[in-house]
């Protein structure tokens, strides 16, 4: 990594930008919209737009907030992906140690989270990864380790699945008050995350309870360390997907499993999948505009002390093939990879189909 560019990736993490362009309800990719959630019987949503953009001269990735600032409860995430890469925003929430210790260097939650992981999450990375090369300045020296002690108390809500290029995708998850990183760590091409390019911010959850309500789900799913348990097949139209996450366990990719929405176009291939979703291989989970599938949304890792815990995808299906896939490595061995079809014939009475 040459010095001037290290240079300004470390610009860009300290000025995470501030502002959010318009834009109403638009196609999505491969044949599914985001569905806008309707309005809860108790009233107002609580939500946050998160715009993805690009700036293919420096190579700068970043995220634009609508808010900064949102009430507890029940919170929807508009992600609008315009860039030509595929992105996702997770949620991992500071413990209360990071934030003390943050007061005590006199840095904001941000950028402390930067310094203490960001960075040397990719210090470690370069070390490991064929090729690379480790940058010094990147193993701060705010700790005597090289990741801070309070890191295995990071908890996850949540947040947008996997969404590609040009796309958006819309969910839905139960968040309690504190400072929570907004995130993506898929790779570019130089196997840099994108967090460390600058896609990362902060979203603190303060005051009174929001009277948004919990969706009202059309579709069931869960998701365990048995693996995904969801229909073959689905009617098209709009649905709020229920993703109830029974318990966790960490693979090998370091991370629990999550949910993405994934197209069957013709031509894709599963196996190329299956291989793309671990991103502690140098060669998968890589950003470049050849992904080997459309992603359409999710729901992100969820991993905290009170599960089961249920987090919800807004979309509308199109007839064709689909899948549901987890991000761990190889999340077809573990029942993390599963499809199902979208019939043009519907079964009434209900959201499903003849078998």
């Amino acid at each position: 990594m040459s010095g001037p560019n290290h240079a300004n990736r470390r610009t860009v993490l300290r000025t995470t930008a501030a502002a959010l362009g318009g834009g109403g309800l638009v196609t999505g990719t491969a044949g599914a919209t985001r569905e806008a959630p309707p309005e809860g019987p108790r009233g107002r949503r609580n939500e946050v737009g998160i715009v993805a953009r690009h700036d293919h001269d420096a190579d700068e990735h970043r995220f634009e907030l609508e808010t900064r600032e949102i009430a507890p409860g029940w919170t929807t995430f508009e992600f609008d992906n315009r860039t030509d890469h595929t992105h996702f925003a997770y949620l991992p929430k500071l413990p209360q140690q990071a934030l003390v210790d943050a007061g005590k260097e006199g840095m904001d939650p941000l950028w402390f989270y930067v310094e203490t992981v960001t960075r040397p999450f990719q210090y470690f990375w370069d070390s490991k990864a064929p090729g690379k090369k480790a940058d010094p300045d990147d193993d701060t020296d705010i700790y005597d380790s090289l990741f801070p002690p309070w890191f295995g108390d990071v908890v996850f809500y949540g947040g947008p699945g996997l969404t590609s290029g040009h796309g958006r995708s819309t969910t839905t998850v139960d968040l309690g008050p504190g400072e929570y990183i907004v995130e993506c760590y898929v790779k570019d091409d130089a196997n840099d995350f994108h967090s460390y390019l600058g896609m990362i911010d902060l979203i603190s959850v303060t005051g009174e309870e929001s009277d948004a309500a919990e969706p009202e789900p059309t579709l069931d799913l869960s998701l365990s360390t048995d693996g995904i348990d969801a229909p073959a097949k689905v009617r098209p139209g709009r649905h709020t997907v229920a993703v109830e996450v029974e318990n966790q366990q960490q693979y090998g990719n370091l991370v629990g499993h999550d949910l993405h929405l994934i197209r069957l176009e013709d031509g894709t291939d599963v196996d190329e999948v299956n291989g793309w979703m671990n991103w502690a291989d140098p060669n998968q989970f890589i950003s470049g505009g050849n992904e080997p599938t459309t992603f359409l949304g999710g729901v992100s890792d969820v991993w905290t002390a009170d599960l089961p815990r249920t987090g919800y995808l807004h979309v509308i299906l199109t007839p064709g093939d689909y899948a549901w896939v987890a991000e761990v490595p190889d999340p077809a061995s573990k029942g993390l990879l599963t499809e199902f079809s979208v019939p043009r014939e519907r079964c009434l009475g209900g959201p499903w189909f003849r078998p």
